[in-house]
């Protein structure tokens, strides 16, 4: 007598092949469940952009400038100067005199800026005894 031997399933969920088919014919169990889904993508949390860091100006750094800007300024007048130095005879009420053309437009500029000077500094005299009586006829108002 012969005897049939039975196969074990590989997993606990495999029902047994039929009988009369090799192993090889034996397909294996199609599951319809699909597979899970996957997690729903939390949506990116967006991060404020970082206030930028603002530095504010010094006096120091406004001097440094200034100067800076001046030093420049003056290395051109001197080049200016020193290549214009033909001179020419310059007459101002009355006067003559000989000068180098660098020199006579360097005292020229000198001159406007002591005229500019002048009027600003009677501007800023004019505003402040402006503000002083603005401020003097606050002080007398009393508050409501």
């Amino acid at each position: 007598m012969l005897m049939e031997v039975a196969m074990f399933p590989a997993a606990e969920n495999e029902p047994y092949p039929p009988k009369g088919l090799e192993p090889e014919q034996v397909r294996p169990p199609t599951h319809d469940t699909p597979p899970p889904p996957p997690p729903p993508a939390a949506p990116p949390v967006a991060e404020p952009a970082p206030k930028p860091v603002r530095i504010r100006r010094t006096r120091a750094g406004s001097v440094w400038v200034g100067l800076t800007a001046g030093g420049i300024f003056l290395v051109v007048l001197l080049i200016f100067v020193v290549q214009n130095t033909e001179s020419f005879r310059f007459g101002f009420l009355g006067w003559h005199f000989d000068m180098p053309v660098g020199v006579a437009i360097l005292v020229a500029a000198c001159a406007g800026l002591l005229v500019m000077a002048m009027a600003g500094g009677v501007r800023i005299i004019q505003l402040r005894q402006q503000f002083t009586r603005v401020s003097r006829a606050n002080q007398q108002v009393p508050p409501a």
